[in-house]
């Protein structure tokens, strides 16, 4: 008997269209900055045998260059996300005013009674003092704002080196090339939480690297021959950095799960912090490094922040794909909380392969309709039909993995042990002891959410009890957190 269709929140819906909408924003803003061209900044020891100083608008066509700046992006990233700890401090302000008020009420009804006063007055201002003394003056209150450095400078490096690659290849190649995370996420799973990888998810695995496979080859292929495109070589060395990038994501999300497992901080408080200290390290760090320590080809250095503002104000339209950037960024971190709070785990992975089909077809309607055989967008090939098997292929090997696409006459999909297995790092006591302990706290609200869904399904109907049933199965993969970017 077919069960009702699950229905969501207006605020749930709104969540799903601000992540398609700012999912796509983010990536096809981030390419279409890149292909921007304006004049580079005037250096006299570069320019002045050859050239007179030129205003804003007027070098030599010659010395036109694209805004390939992927370490600023990183910097405007971080700065979107810091945006997020002041809509936390206005959410907490809030809330303190509501409990403040509420609690003056209270207190105002206990004074028709000595006794009640002095009892209403103790039970009220002894929490208080408690909640305050333990928010502001303790390590566990600052613990997320420091200890939270260390997931930033994972995603810092992870997102600085995937712009790298989108430099060399199209948006919806490095989107699809993502995929790999899932290949990453589970050797990471096996080595520091001990998780068993099951039959078909090794199954999933193989499809999901064959799916990365045919759409870097429909990339390199689809360079070859092509007046426009970068040189196959590049398109290769733009794969190898994307997919370098998923390894060292993979990495940030070991770090927040040892490290923020235990740590009680709101959503928006973590991206905001994780903004902060991103934005510092790049700033007060990393971009002095790019300027004057490490050489390249941006005027003698890796990358030149001085070149960087003034190409902005040279061409506005890197300005209005800066904001288009930053804006999308901001929301799309409030939609992703949204949707993860009020969607299950099928609608976020049906909705990755969405978005990515997104960012495909918005990258060509630029290319033939908004801006028709420019540098900005992608062109259909006949390598395109690979990279779109690839896709397909992609989306049923996620499917597969996270145990939504089930075959149980080949598989089996119910196990008797604990789904543990040593792990290479066995001989690590104290990474054991804490993948022991959050094994534990995982296994009791595994069967406390079964419990709740055995009570909801004796006073509902079936079809709300097999709803639950599909959840707790979808529960067996593996979830990876992804920046969103």
């Amino acid at each position: 008997m077919a069960g009702k269709k699950e229905k969501y929140s207006v605020k749930a819906i709104i969540g799903i269209v601000g992540m398609l909408v700012f999912g796509t924003g983010t990536m096809v803003s981030s390419k279409l900055m890149l292909d921007t061209s304006a004049c580079p900044v005037y250096y006299d020891w570069e320019y002045g045998r050859d050239y007179e100083p030129w205003a804003h608008g007027e070098c030599p066509p010659e010395v036109v260059k694209k805004f390939e700046k992927p370490w600023f992006q990183t910097a405007c990233m971080f700065m979107a996300m810091l945006v997020c700890i002041i809509a936390h401090a206005i959410i907490e302000a809030v809330s303190h005013n509501k409990a403040k008020k509420k609690a003056a009420n209270l207190a105002i009804k206990s004074a028709v009674s000595d006794t009640d006063k002095d009892t209403e007055t103790h039970s009220l201002t002894q929490p208080a003092e408690t909640a305050a003394k333990s928010k502001y003056r303790t390590w566990q209150y600052w613990k997320p704002y420091v200890i939270i450095a260390v997931p930033s400078i994972f995603d810092m490096i992870a997102t600085s080196v995937m712009t790298m690659g989108l430099v060399y290849i199209d948006v919806s190649v490095m989107q699809m090339l993502r995929g790999t995370m899932v290949v990453f996420a589970t050797i990471m799973n096996i080595l520091f939480l001990r998780r068993k990888v099951r039959l078909y998810q090794w199954i999933a695995i193989i499809g999901t690297v064959s799916a990365c496979a045919l759409v870097g080859a429909s990339c390199i292929l689809g360079s070859m021959g092509s007046t426009t495109a970068k040189p196959w070589n590049l398109q290769i060395f733009g794969c190898f950095l994307v997919v370098i990038s998923q390894l060292i994501q993979s990495g940030q999300i070991v770090a927040e799960d040892f490290l923020l497992s235990d740590v009680d901080a709101a959503p928006l408080q973590v991206v905001g912090m994780e903004g902060f200290w991103g934005l510092i390290i790049t700033v007060f760090i990393v971009s002095p490094l790019l300027m004057w320590g490490v050489s390249g080809e941006d005027h003698g250095a890796n990358e030149d922040f001085v070149d960087t503002f003034y190409m902005i104000a040279d061409n506005p339209l890197i300005l209005v794909f800066v904001v288009i950037y930053f804006i999308s960024i901001l929301f799309l971190n409030w939609a992703g909380m949204t949707v993860t709070a009020e969607t299950s785990s099928v609608v976020r992975t049906i909705f990755e392969a969405i978005r990515t089909a997104a960012i495909w077809v918005t990258d060509l309607l630029i290319y033939y309709l908004f801006a028709p055989n420019s540098v900005y967008g992608e062109s259909w090939t006949t390598y395109s039909w690979m990279q779109l098997a690839g896709f397909l292929l992609l989306i049923y090997s996620s499917q597969v993995y996270n145990g939504y696409c089930k075959y149980p006459k080949i598989f089996r999909y119910k196990f008797e042990d604990d789904g543990r297995c040593k792990g290479v790092f066995a001989c690590c006591p104290k990474i054991l002891a804490k993948s022991d302990e959050k094994f534990a706290a995982a296994q009791k609200k595994e069967q406390e959410k079964a419990a709740a869904a055995a009570a909801a399904a004796t006073l509902s109907a079936p079809a709300k009890q097999a709803q639950s049933e599909d959840e707790l199965d979808g529960s067996n993969g593996i979830v990876c957190k992804s920046i969103i970017l």
